[in-house]
């Protein structure tokens, strides 16, 4: 390596560190107060560069928040991906490895409140600003590679006969409606699963738990 390629080398890794400190500052200012009450010098003081800076790197906060997005769901993926790619996953037939894929959300709830409020913000900002969908088309991408294996799984129970093959013409549909009801539980209850005194009588794993059991009945051939 010539001198001038390992100058360009560190140079390279310097600014890809600036960035992720900057997209995981900006994180957890989000998932905390909520994109449209943090502001870009908010984002510079928490990652410790000048605001100056920081606009070197990313024009807009909007372009941050999209940005921020696909650091979020990449972050997840490679603490969710490993466990569908091991043997007992690809060995259980369709109806197991949704029973898999929904104790995740559990495990989401549980250890990454930050993750599912954050995405309710992000897509709250996005639908409020009216963001292009040409504009969020990266973002959908990194979250497409998830669904591709929860739609296979779907396809895998049909196929098997262990989900009821009434599915088969609407796995789409089935799919949708799956990862929303899941998905979207786990977040209002990490945004406000305790804010009343009623609340308290059940815990979100257990909602998410009966949830989870519930779906499953329903999709699930009885023998």
């Amino acid at each position: 390596m010539t001198p001038k390629e390992k100058y360009q080398e560190e140079k390279d890794n310097l600014k890809n560190s600036r960035i992720s400190r900057i997209l995981e500052s900006a994180f957890e200012l989000f998932a905390e107060k909520g994109i449209d009450n943090v502001t870009m010098t908010d984002i510079a003081a928490k990652a410790e560069i000048g605001v100056a800076s920081l606009y070197r790197y990313f024009e807009t906060k909007e372009e941050i928040a999209v940005q921020t997005s696909i650091w979020a769901w990449e972050r997840q993926k490679s603490l969710i991906l490993p466990e569908l790619l091991t043997d007992t996953f690809n060995n259980a037939n369709g109806i197991n490895q949704l029973s898999i894929i929904f104790s995740m959300f559990i495990k989401l709830y549980e250890n990454q409140v930050k993750f599912l409020r954050y995405i309710y913000f992000f897509d709250s900002y996005a639908v409020r600003i009216k963001m292009e969908k040409e504009r969020l088309m990266d973002y959908e991408k990194t979250i497409e590679s998830t669904k591709n294996v929860i739609a296979a799984s779907i396809s895998k129970g049909i196929e098997d006969k262990s989900i009821n093959s009434k599915y088969k013409e609407s796995q789409d549909v089935l799919y949708f409606t799956l990862m929303h009801a899941l998905f979207s539980s786990a977040q209002k209850l990490s945004l406000s699963g305790d804010m009343l005194l009623m609340d308290e009588l059940v815990s979100g794993k257990q909602e998410l738990e009966l949830l989870s059991a519930l779906l499953l009945d329903a999709l699930r051939v009885i023998k």
